[in-house]
């Protein structure tokens, strides 16, 4: 009977033992994330996304705002489309990030077969931008109303460079072109860092481009800015126009943002989107990034920012009708 006992005794102890090693286990187990995240960035280097990206990672790290770093890995191609696939195939996976903008809504309704915008798991919204033209800083258009005028010309007359085709360049193009009865020679890039080559090698006339993507070029008396389509003039360069100051009633904006692959688990999301936080609310960022590249601060969180590309989605698509790119 007390060898019984003891037995039982002796059962119960190890159970307890076993359940609280178990306990213990799941105390151990180390929190999101436990190693490095990959931000693709579905664009070349040197264009806007590139530069979001690459200050996301350093600062983030700089400041430790994450236990692990982030890798930027750029995977340019076919109007974002080649990097939007590629975080496609990550379902699930809490360890690939990408750069979103507004043109990655728009663009894959003009592809057939493209990745839509739907499917990826918004994380933050951190940014609006503004377009402008930008021209060489010898160039003979050294106004708004000379470049205009010279489009008059006919279709051919003055080319104009932007990012991809169904994006956010070529849409501002044609809401222009209806605003003032103007055909411009449309030329589509893989990035912004293409578009600004282009522009300063003297190959295109004219370029659109986002603050972040030519203040280098313009800061360094390469380039020009003679028109934006804001709301009101930037402070960056507040001797550039806006292009409703001269009688063309165009205003587009872009958001800046971070989504996820499809099915990402919502524990990821809300780190990350707390980390995005953090960041955009930082001082380096506010600095090196917001007030250097002219953009305007505008974080949203995972919900807000899912209702909001709603909206963009809603929008881009009644745009893109409207100027016949879809049906």
């Amino acid at each position: 009977m007390h060898r019984s006992r003891v037995l039982v005794f002796g059962l119960v102890a190890a159970m307890l033992l076993s359940a609280l090693a178990a306990g213990c286990t799941g105390q151990k187990k180390a929190a999101y994330p436990e190693k490095p995240i990959e931000l693709v960035v579905p664009y070349a280097p040197g264009g806007g996304s590139d530069v979001l990206g690459r200050h996301i990672a350093d600062i983030i790290q700089k400041e430790k705002i994450l236990p692990q770093p982030i890798n930027v890995v750029n995977k340019p191609g076919a109007g974002g489309q080649v990097g939007m696939s590629y975080v496609n195939t990550k379902k699930g996976d809490p360890y690939v990030i990408l750069t979103f903008i507004t043109g990655q809504v728009s663009g894959p309704k003009t592809v057939p077969g493209a990745v839509p915008a739907s499917v990826f798991t918004p994380i933050a919204r951190l940014a609006l931008d503004e377009e402008c033209i930008v021209v060489k800083i010898d160039s003979k258009y050294q106004t708004i109303e000379q470049l205009m005028e010279a489009a008059k010309q006919g279709e051919k007359a003055v080319s104009i460079g932007g990012t991809a085709v169904g994006q956010e360049d070529q849409m501002v193009t044609v809401m222009l072109e209806q605003a003032s009865g103007v055909k411009f020679n449309y030329i589509p890039f893989d990035s912004g860092g293409e578009v600004m080559k282009a522009l300063l090698g003297g190959h295109i006339d004219a370029a659109w481009a986002n603050p972040n993507e030519c203040v280098s070029q313009v800061d360094g008396g390469l380039a020009k800015v003679i028109a934006v389509a804001a709301p009101q003039r930037l402070k960056k360069w507040p001797d550039a126009p806006t292009l409703k100051e001269k009688g063309y009633n165009v205003v587009f904006e872009q958001f800046r943002g971070i989504v996820g692959p499809p099915e990402m688990p919502q524990e990821a999301v809300k780190v990350l989107a707390e980390a995005f936080k953090k960041l955009s609310e930082s001082q380096d960022w506010q600095t090196r990034y917001i007030e250097k590249n002219a953009l305007t601060s505008a974080y949203q969180g995972p919900e807000e920012f899912a209702a909001y590309m709603k909206e963009v989605d809603q929008l881009t698509t009644e745009l893109l009708k409207a100027l016949g790119l879809i049906k």
